[in-house]
């Protein structure tokens, strides 16, 4: 792995255990939850991650994290994606294709923006 994706996972891991109220209001939380777990297939960055947002009854808005198997389509032509790396827009669990830490911050504000 190159220095700079090894600098970027590392600003990725610092996040770990940080909340933040994002709006004026205090009603959107930001949570960050980012550990080292062992390199595979599902996590080949060696990264298991979580980045939410919540509104102010505790219901997730957004979330982007590779937590479990996600599936794309539906019925006879439904696969298995090789990543575990998806995100959840509401009520929709899309999937995301992970470049890097730093632009997985990026998508993940970005995506918080469009939503507060």
């Amino acid at each position: 792995m190159a220095k700079t994706a090894d600098f970027d996972l590392e600003i990725l891991l610092a996040l770990n255990g940080d909340r933040y109220f994002v709006d004026e209001h205090g009603e959107f939380e930001v949570i960050f939850s980012v550990s080292r777990v062992a390199i595979s297939q599902e996590r080949p960055t060696g990264i298991k991650s979580s980045l939410v947002l919540l509104n102010a009854n505790n219901e997730r808005v957004v979330c982007f994290d590779n937590a479990q198997i996600v599936s794309k389509g539906s019925g006879p032509g439904k696969r298995r994606l090789r990543t575990f790396d998806h995100k959840h827009v509401g009520n929709r669990i899309l999937p995301y294709e992970f470049k890097d830490a730093l632009t997985l911050l990026q998508d993940f504000w970005e995506e918080v923006g469009r939503q507060i």
